[in-house]
Formats: C-alpha cells, structure tokens, sequence
C-alpha cells in the first residue's frame, strides 16, 4: 500500500458556463414517424385532409385500474376551439383532450402491427399500475 501522506481534497465551484447540461423532459407528445404515417393513412381512408383532421386522445375514467384511453380522429378546428393541446408531426396532428394533458404528458404515440392485433399505442412514463389485460391504468 502508498502512503498518501497529507493529501487534501479541494473542491472548485463550476463556473456559471461550465455547468453540466441536464436533459430537459419531454413536455407534451412525441410522435414517432409510424403513428404518423398510420394517422395521414386513416384520414385519407375516410376521405379527410390531414391539414383539417388528426387523431384526438383524451383519458376518460374507465376500467379496473381506473383510467382509459379514448382515440379517435378529429376535427382540428374543433380542438382548437375546446383548446386542446395540439402535436404535430411529419404533417400529421394529435390533440390532446384539455383535462386530459396532465396524464399523458412525456408519453410517446407509436403505432405498431403484429399478428394479434395493431394500432397505436401510447407509451406513458406517468404510469404506476394497469390492470392484467393493460386495456386501463392509474397514475
């Protein structure tokens, strides 16, 4: 073993500019490239602009865990009028219900395929507990 002898921690404060950058949390909706294609995809299906529509997302008291999603393609102007909070991306948009904002916000909405089933899903970090068929959750 050495012998530090009288070795002495000294501390210097980081300046102002040198402090580190901390990652900022998501506020509002990321949507990822997939859910926005699908989203444009169902619009045109049903023969409506993406300019004037896009998927509304609200979170209504419903199952065991106590909270559930409702989607569903929406008017924009409609939103805007219940100022809803409003995300786009890739020309595709997504409105979240007004009282509605405070359980989703972070989330990501994805869209995925799959042989038992598709569609979009919200992955939402404000999540504590689902229920064991995942169709609601508690925050």
């Amino acid at each position: 073993m050495s012998d530090c002898g009288n070795v002495q921690k000294v501390f210097v404060p980081a300046k102002e500019e040198e402090k580190v950058n901390t990652i900022a949390p998501i506020k509002g909706i990321e949507i990822r490239p997939k859910a926005a294609e699908k989203i444009k995809l169902f619009l045109a299906n049903e023969g409506k602009s993406a300019d004037q529509f896009g998927l509304r997302i609200a979170v209504k008291k419903d199952g065991c865990s106590g909270l559930s999603y409702d989607m569903s393609l929406a008017e924009l102007s409609a939103s805007e009028t219940l100022q809803d909070k409003i995300f786009s991306h890739e020309g595709a948009f997504v409105m979240i219900e007004k009282s509605s904002y405070f359980y989703v916000t972070g989330s990501y909405l994805d869209y995925s395929e799959a042989l038992t089933g598709s569609g979009f899903s919200l992955v939402n970090p404000n999540i504590k507990k689902t229920c064991s068929c995942g169709s609601s959750f508690a925050v």
